[in-house]
C-alpha cells in the first residue's frame, strides 16, 4: 500500500509539472567568440557592441603580443586552441601554420586574390600595409645630415650608429626587414650586408615598442638614434597639428609588403559565428574603423583609408615581396643564419 501511494503522488506531481503552472526553460546565454590578436588591435567597442546587436553574439579580444608570438601561440596550442577566431597573423610568420591545420576553412570570400596567403586558404586578407626604415627629418634637418634613400646607403658612414632593427624571431617587422634584405640582396649577398650593417653601429632590439619607446629619437623615449625599421604609414602618425607636413618619412626604396590575416581557429564549436565576425571585418565601415585603429589599409576596395593615412602614409609603389612557399621552406634556416652570422 505505500509503494501504491508514492506512486500516486508521484503521478499526482506529474501532473502538475506539466500543467499550465510550470516552469518556463531559461532563455540561452548569448553565445560568445574568442578573438585572438596581436597586441595593437585595439577594436572599437562600439562595433563589438553592433556586432552582438546584429548576430546576439558577444566578442571577447584577447591580445597575445606581437604577431610572431600570436603564431608561436596557435602553434603550440592547436590541440587545445585558446579562441575561435585569430586575426593579426601576417604573410611574414604564417608559414609556421601552414599544413598544421590549424586554421579552419571557411566560406567567407577574400577580398583580393592577390593577397591571399599560399598554403592556408582559410586566411583572409582583413589589411595591407608596408614595412620600411622611417627617419626623424628633424634630427638629419639640425644635424644637416642628407636622409638616406636605399639599402646601400644604411652602409656609409655618416649613418654609423643611426639605425634600430629588430629581431627577426620575435618581431614581425623585423622578420619583413630581413626579408626584404633577403630578396633585394639574394641569397649569396644578405648576410654579408647584415655583417656590414652591424659593424656600422646597427642596433637589434626584441621587439618594435622597444625601439620606438625607448631608442628612436622620433619615439616615445626620444632616443639617440634617427632610423628605424618601422611601417610606412608610421609619418602619417607624426603629422602636424597643421595637417600639412609630418616630422618623418618612410624610405620607399626599403619597403616590404605587409598583409595581416583572420582565420577561423580550427575546432571551434562557433563556426558559423566566428565566420560571420570575419564577414563584418570585411564590411567598409569596419575596414575603415580598423584603418584609423591600426594605420593599415584595408583590403576592400570600398573602403578609405584616413586622409592623413593616404596622404603620408600611402602604400608604397615598388615594394619587396617573397613568394610565401619560399618562405615555408627557408626561414628556419635563414633566422639560424642571421641568429649565428650576425648576432653571435
Amino acid at each position: 500500500m505505500r509503494a501504491a501511494r508514492l506512486t500516486i503522488i508521484a503521478l499526482s506531481l506529474g501532473l502538475v509539472a506539466c500543467s499550465g503552472g510550470e516552469k518556463a526553460p531559461e532563455e540561452k546565454a548569448p553565445e560568445s567568440l574568442v578573438v585572438l590578436s596581436h597586441d595593437s588591435f585595439d577594436f572599437p567597442d562600439e562595433l563589438l557592441s553592433e556586432f552582438k546587436e546584429k548576430t546576439g553574439v558577444e566578442v571577447k579580444i584577447q591580445q597575445v603580443g606581437d604577431g610572431g608570438e600570436l603564431a608561436n601561440r596557435l602553434v603550440l596550442t592547436k590541440d587545445a586552441p585558446l579562441g575561435d577566431v585569430v586575426y593579426g597573423l601576417d604573410n611574414t610568420v604564417s608559414y609556421r601554420l601552414a599544413g598544421q591545420k590549424i586554421i579552419g576553412e571557411t566560406s567567407v570570400a577574400s577580398p583580393n586574390k592577390d593577397l591571399d596567403f599560399a598554403g592556408e586558404p582559410g586566411l583572409i586578407p582583413i589589411d595591407q600595409g608596408d614595412v620600411c626604415i622611417n627617419a626623424d627629418k628633424k634630427w638629419f634637418s639640425e644635424n644637416n645630415v642628407e636622409i638616406p634613400k636605399t639599402f646601400e646607403d644604411l652602409l656609409k658612414p655618416e649613418y654609423s650608429d643611426k639605425l634600430v632593427a629588430m629581431n627577426p624571431a620575435s618581431s614581425t617587422p623585423g622578420m619583413a626587414f630581413m626579408l626584404a634584405t633577403i630578396e633585394h640582396f639574394g641569397e649569396d649577398g644578405w648576410v654579408d650586408y647584415w655583417k656590414k650593417l652591424k659593424a656600422n653601429g646597427l642596433k637589434v632590439t626584441n621587439g618594435w615598442s622597444d625601439a620606438f619607446s625607448v631608442d628612436y629619437s622620433a619615439g616615445e623615449g626620444k632616443g639617440p638614434f634617427p632610423m628605424m625599421v618601422s611601417y610606412g604609414s608610421s609619418p602619417a602618425y607624426s603629422v602636424n597639428e597643421e595637417k600639412t607636413e609630418s616630422s618623418t618619412v618612410a624610405l620607399s626604396e626599403t619597403c616590404y609588403r605587409q598583409v595581416e590575416y583572420a582565420g577561423v581557429i580550427a575546432g571551434t564549436k562557433n563556426e558559423k559565428a566566428a565566420s560571420s565576425f570575419i564577414e563584418f571585418l570585411l564590411t567598409p565601415k569596419v575596414q575603415e574603423a580598423i584603418s584609423k585603429v591600426t594605420y593599415m589599409h584595408p583590403t576592400n576596395p570600398e573602403a578609405k583609408a584616413p586622409e592623413d593615412l593616404t596622404k603620408f602614409g600611402p602604400l608604397a609603389d615598388t615594394v619587396t615581396t617573397v613568394p610565401a612557399e619560399k618562405i615555408a621552406q627557408n626561414a628556419e634556416t635563414w633566422l639560424r643564419t642571421w641568429q649565428s652570422d650576425v648576432i653571435g
